[in-house]
C-alpha cells in the first residue's frame, strides 16, 4: 500500500500545524466573517483558539485588515 499523505494547515491565531480535517476553514466578505464558501481567500482557526477571545480576536483583525465585530460573528457561526 502507497503512503497517503495528510493534508497540514496552520491556525491563524496560535501558528500550529495540525491535520487539515481537526480545523474549520473560514473567510471574510466585505467586513463579515462567514464559512468558506469555495471561492476567495479563506483561513483556518482550530477550536481551542475559538474559545480564546483576546487571541483569536487579535488574529481575525490582522487576516481580516479591519477591525470590526468578529469575534461575535464567529461565535455566531459556531453555534
Amino acid at each position: 500500500m502507497s503512503n497517503l499523505k495528510i493534508p497540514i494547515r496552520t491556525c491563524i491565531s496560535c501558528r500550529e500545524k495540525k491535520e487539515k480535517k481537526l480545523l474549520n476553514r473560514y473567510q471574510c466578505i466585505d467586513k463579515s466573517l462567514s464559512l468558506f464558501s469555495g471561492n476567495g481567500r479563506s483561513f483556518y482557526l482550530c477550536n481551542d483558539c475559538i474559545e480564546n477571545k483576546k487571541k483569536c480576536e487579535k488574529a481575525l483583525f490582522r487576516q481580516c485588515r479591519n477591525k470590526s465585530n468578529y469575534f461575535e460573528q464567529l461565535k455566531n457561526l459556531v453555534e
